[in-house]
C-alpha cells in the first residue's frame, strides 16, 4: 500500500513538473511560432515535410549556457549575433524541444510583415520623385560616402535609376534572402539583374529609386523630363525578404537578419548607413516581438546608424474600441472594404479578463440579419484553436498574458463580402479591448446597439514603426491628378484626362495629411508617427522584369519611358519605364534619402540627433494644431533647412533658411551662375558665407567667380527684394 501512495505521489509530481514545463515552454515561444509548430500538426500527427522545414528563428540563452552544445543539440545554424540575441536556422521539428531546454530564455519568430502598398489601385505619379518647387535639393550634398539600405521585395538590380553616369551600378552589395544568394560587389550584383522574386514583386525597386534614384530623362525627345531620387550619389544596398513567401522559413528574423547584415557592410566599410523599411505589421497588446525590438534596438546604438519606417497605410479608419468598467457589455462592428492591397479578411485582437464573455454575431450592413452566433467564455477562447462561425472557420490564438489580462487573436483566411459585418460584443465585469488587425478590417460604432459605438480613430501606426528607435513616417499629400501612359493612350490623341486621388486622398487639400496615412498614438500611448514626407502620386523605377501576368496589376501605373533602351544578353527587349505609387511606402524613402544627406554632412548622426534635426526644422503643414501631435509627428521634413540647422549655419542670421523659389544656381567648375525663371535680370545681390558664419564675398553680379576659395562647403544668399527669388543654397568646391 505505501508503495502504491509512493508510486501515485511519484505520478503526481511527474504531472505536475511535465504541465509546468509545458506552461513555462509555451512562454517561451512567440505566439506566430507557436502557431506554426501547431499547423504542422493534424490530429497530433507531425507532417513530417513541414516539420522538417527550416525557420529563422530569435533566440536568447541564459548567460552560463554553453552555446555551441545547445545549437548543436537541436541542430540549429547560428546566422548572426546581436548582443544577446541570437538569429538561429534550425528545423521546424525542433522548435518546441529547444523551448523546453532550461538554458533557453526564449525563441522568437513573428510574421513577416507587409509590403506598405497603396490603398487603392490605379494611384499614379507626377514628374518628380521628389516635388521639385518646394524640395530643391542642395549641390553640396548628394549622400556621396553614405550606405542607403533598401529591406524590401521585388528588385531590379540594372535599372538606369541605380547607374551613375559612367553607366555602373550604384548598388553595392545585395542579398537575396529567399534563396540564400549574396551578391557582394557591383560586378556580381549586375550579373545578377534581378532579386528571385522580380517576377511578381515590384515594391522594392520603386522605394529605392525615391531613396536614392540616379537623374534620368525619359524618351519624350522635345520636351524629356527629368527624374531623380533623394540621395543620387549614395551607395546602395538590398536586401530581400518577399512578404508573399511563406514557405522557406522566412520570418521576423529574416528582417532583422537583412538589417544586421546591411549595417555590417556599411560598417566594414567605413561608411554611415540609413535603412529604409517600408513594410510593417499590426500592432499588438501582447509583446511577441521582445528579441525582435531588442536586436533592433542594439543595431541602432552606434553612431552613424538609422532606420527609417513607413508608418502604414490605414489612416481615416477605427482600429481601438474600449469597454471600460461601468459597463456591463460593450464592442464594435467590424466591417470589410475591398482594399487591393487588404482584402476582405476577419482578425482581431481581444485584451480581456478570465471571467468575461465574447459573443460574435455574423450579420449584414445594417447588423439586423443574424446569420451566425457564437458566444464563448475568456477561459473557452484560451483553449480554443477553431471556431465555427456558420460557414466561417475562425481560427483562434491564445497570445499570452498582459497586465493581467488575456491577449486573444481570433482571424479567418476566408474572405467576406463588403456587405458582411461581424458584432463583437465582450460581456462581463472589468475593462476589455478589441482591436483590428490593420492588415485586415476595421472598426464601426453601430448606433443600434448599446454600448457599441466605442471605436476610435488612430492607434493605426504598424509595428516596427511604433518603435521609439525608429523613425516613423506619414504621408503628406502634394499632388491629387496625374497624367499616366493610360489616359494618354485612352485620349486617342485628344486632351487626356489624369487620374485624379482627391476623392480618396484628401484631407484638408494638398499640403496636407493623406487620407490613408496612419496615425497614433500607440497601444502603449506613444507618440507617432515622428515625421512626413510627400507620399501621393510618387514616380520612381519600376521593376523591369516584372512578368507579364503581374505586369497588368501595374500597367495603370506607367507614366513614362525613360530614354534608356534595355538589352538583356545582347538583345533589345524594350524601354526601362518609370511608375507611380501613393503611400508611406513611398514617404519613408523620402525621408530616409534625406537622412543619407544629413548624414553626409555628418557621418556620426544618432537616431536621437536626427529628431533633434527634425523637430527644429520641419514644416508645420497645419496651423491649427500643436507640435509633435499623432498626425504629422513634428511636421514635414525640410531637407535644406535640417542640413542648415545641423551646420550651425541658422546663426547666420542674413541667410534664408529656404531655397527660392523661382531662381535657381548652376555650379560649373569655381563658376557659379544665378538664373531666373522668368528669364530676367531682376536686381540682386549674392553674398557667399563660410561654414563658420563668415561672409567671405558681396557681389551684384549674377555670375560669380569663386576661384579664390579653397576647396569646401560654402553658403549662397540670394537677395532680391522678392521673396521668390530670394534664398539661400549650398554649395560644394
Amino acid at each position: 500500500m505505501m508503495k502504491r501512495i509512493v508510486g501515485i505521489a511519484a505520478l503526481l509530481l511527474l504531472t505536475v513538473a511535465v504541465a509546468a514545463q509545458s506552461v513555462n515552454q509555451s512562454s517561451k515561444i512567440s505566439p506566430w511560432l507557436a502557431a506554426q509548430v501547431r499547423q504542422a500538426t493534424v490530429d497530433g500527427v507531425r507532417r513530417a515535410p513541414v516539420m522538417s522545414r527550416p525557420v529563422d528563428v530569435l533566440l536568447k540563452l541564459t548567460v552560463d549556457a554553453d552555446e555551441t552544445e545547445v545549437l548543436s543539440r537541436y541542430e540549429a545554424a547560428l546566422l548572426s549575433r546581436i548582443g544577446r540575441v541570437l538569429i538561429v536556422r534550425l528545423p521546424l521539428q525542433q522548435v518546441t524541444a529547444l523551448a523546453a531546454d532550461a538554458r533557453v530564455e526564449r525563441v522568437e519568430a513573428e510574421r513577416m510583415p507587409r509590403p506598405m502598398l497603396d490603398r487603392v489601385a490605379g494611384q499614379i505619379g507626377a514628374d518628380k520623385v521628389w516635388s521639385g518647387t518646394q524640395n530643391q535639393l542642395p549641390q553640396a550634398y548628394t549622400g556621396k560616402g553614405v550606405v542607403v539600405g533598401i529591406v524590401d521585395s521585388g528588385f531590379d538590380y540594372i535599372h538606369p535609376f541605380f547607374r551613375d553616369s559612367n553607366g555602373e551600378t550604384r548598388i553595392v552589395w545585395a542579398k537575396d534572402y529567399l534563396n540564400g544568394q549574396l551578391y557582394d560587389g557591383k560586378t556580381a550584383v549586375t550579373a545578377a539583374m534581378h532579386s528571385s522574386d522580380a517576377a511578381e514583386m515590384y515594391h522594392g525597386t520603386h522605394v529605392a529609386g525615391i531613396a536614392a534614384g540616379s537623374r534620368v530623362e525619359d524618351a519624350d525627345w522635345d520636351t524629356p523630363t527629368a527624374y531623380q531620387g533623394i540621395a543620387s550619389e549614395a551607395d546602395i544596398a538590398e536586401g530581400a525578404v518577399d512578404a508573399s513567401i511563406t514557405e522557406g522559413g522566412l520570418s521576423s528574423a529574416t528582417t532583422v537578419q537583412a538589417f544586421s547584415d546591411i549595417f555590417a557592410y556599411a560598417e566594414a566599410h567605413g561608411q554611415p548607413c540609413v535603412i529604409n523599411y517600408s513594410m510593417g505589421d499590426t500592432q499588438s497588446f501582447y509583446d511577441g516581438r521582445q528579441l525582435e525590438e531588442q536586436a533592433i534596438r542594439t543595431l541602432l546604438q552606434k553612431p552613424g546608424r538609422a532606420l527609417v519606417v513607413a508608418s502604414g497605410n490605414s489612416g481615416g479608419t477605427a482600429r481601438l474600441a474600449h469597454k471600460t468598467a461601468a459597463m456591463s457589455a460593450g464592442g464594435a462592428g467590424v466591417c470589410f472594404n475591398d482594399w487591393e492591397s487588404y482584402g476582405t479578411y476577419f482578425g482581431i485582437e481581444l485584451k480581456v479578463k478570465s471571467g468575461q464573455t465574447v459573443t460574435l454575431r455574423y450579420t449584414d450592413t445594417g447588423y439586423t440579419t443574424n446569420k451566425a452566433t457564437v458566444t464563448k467564455t475568456v477561459a473557452e477562447l484560451v483553449a480554443a484553436s477553431s471556431l465555427g462561425m456558420g460557414s466561417k472557420l475562425l481560427k483562434v490564438q491564445h497570445r499570452g498574458q498582459a497586465d493581467g489580462y488575456e491577449v486573444i487573436y481570433v482571424g479567418c483566411n476566408s474572405a467576406f463580402t463588403t456587405s458582411d459585418r461581424v458584432l463583437v460584443t465582450i460581456s462581463g465585469d472589468g475593462e476589455a479591448w478589441l482591436y483590428a488587425d490593420a492588415l485586415c478590417a476595421q472598426l464601426e460604432n453601430v448606433s443600434s446597439v448599446e454600448n457599441h459605438q466605442l471605436a476610435e480613430q488612430g492607434y493605426s501606426v504598424c509595428w516596427p514603426a511604433v518603435m521609439d528607435e525608429v523613425v516613423s513616417v506619414g504621408n503628406i499629400a502634394h499632388r491629387f491628378q496625374i497624367l499616366t501612359l493610360a489616359n494618354k493612350y485612352a485620349s486617342q490623341g485628344g486632351q487626356a484626362t489624369p487620374t485624379d486621388l482627391t476623392e480618396m486622398e484628401s484631407t484638408k487639400g494638398e499640403g496636407y495629411l493623406a487620407r490613408s496615412s496612419s496615425v497614433g498614438p500607440t497601444l502603449a500611448g506613444g507618440m507617432k508617427p515622428d515625421v512626413c514626407a510627400p507620399g501621393v502620386n510618387i514616380v520612381s523605377a519600376e521593376n523591369f522584369f516584372i512578368s507579364d501576368d503581374a505586369y497588368y496589376s501595374v500597367a495603370a501605373w506607367d507614366i513614362a519611358a525613360l530614354d534608356t533602351e534595355s538589352e538583356i544578353w545582347g538583345t533589345a527587349v524594350g524601354y526601362f519605364h518609370v511608375m507611380a505609387q501613393t503611400g508611406t511606402s513611398m514617404s519613408a524613402p523620402a525621408v530616409a534619402g534625406t537622412i543619407a544627406l544629413w548624414m553626409q554632412a555628418d557621418p556620426t548622426l544618432t537616431t536621437e540627433r536626427i529628431k533633434d534635426v527634425i523637430a527644429h526644422s520641419s514644416r508645420q503643414p497645419d496651423s491649427g494644431l500643436t507640435y509633435p501631435n499623432n498626425q504629422y509627428g513634428y511636421g514635414e521634413i525640410d531637407a535644406y533647412k535640417g542640413l542648415l540647422y545641423l551646420l550651425n549655419l541658422t546663426a547666420i542670421e542674413e541667410l534664408s533658411d529656404h531655397q527660392p523659389q523661382r531662381a535657381s544656381f548652376r555650379l560649373d567648375g569655381r563658376r557659379l551662375t544665378v538664373s531666373f525663371a522668368d528669364g530676367s535680370q531682376s536686381a540682386a545681390t549674392v553674398r557667399i558665407f563660410s561654414v563658420d558664419g563668415r561672409q567671405l564675398l558681396q557681389t551684384t553680379d549674377t555670375t560669380v567667380d569663386l576661384s579664390a576659395l579653397p576647396t569646401g562647403v560654402y553658403a549662397v544668399q540670394l537677395t532680391t527684394g522678392q521673396r521668390a527669388t530670394t534664398g539661400s543654397t549650398l554649395i560644394r568646391l
